[in-house]
């Protein structure tokens, strides 16, 4: 017999994580590269970093961030640009993400991403738009 048990905890959704990895992986044909960049200052601190994996066709990028201080330098599109190329490199010819509201979309719009999806009113009264770039040209 089974028993039903109420579970909110981390450790069930790593669990849960790993086994659906674990099925998929037996499905796909590609494995998952992870790909990164990152500025940091004199002191070795990172002020602004990117980080996503190649996985396939696809470019997934996971985080894009930049420190207050280093905002309007630059660097965002630095990284992005830096990123895209690699991914390239390792045969993505599309790129992914997701943004909020009053995260980056103008500046993802800027860099050549447009929305394919949109969800509204998340997660009460905002919005979470979800993005692509063709990495071919």
């Amino acid at each position: 017999m089974y028993q039903l048990k109420s579970d909110d905890s981390a450790d069930l959704n790593n669990q849960l994580r790993e086994h659906i990895v674990a099925y998929n992986a037996a499905h796909f044909n590609a494995e998952r590269i992870p790909v990164g960049f990152k500025f940091v200052n004199k002191h070795n601190t990172v002020v602004a970093g990117i980080h996503g994996q190649v996985f396939g066709n696809w470019l997934l990028i996971s985080w894009l961030w930049c420190d207050d201080k280093t905002r309007g330098k630059g660097l965002a599109t630095r990284l992005l640009t830096e990123l895209e190329s690699k991914a390239k490199a390792l045969g993505a010819n599309t790129a992914q993400l997701d943004t909020l509201d009053f995260q980056a979309k103008p500046f993802y719009e800027k860099n050549g991403y447009q929305v394919k999806y949109e969800m509204s009113n998340y997660p009460l009264d905002g919005c979470r738009y979800f993005m692509e770039k063709s990495l071919l040209t």
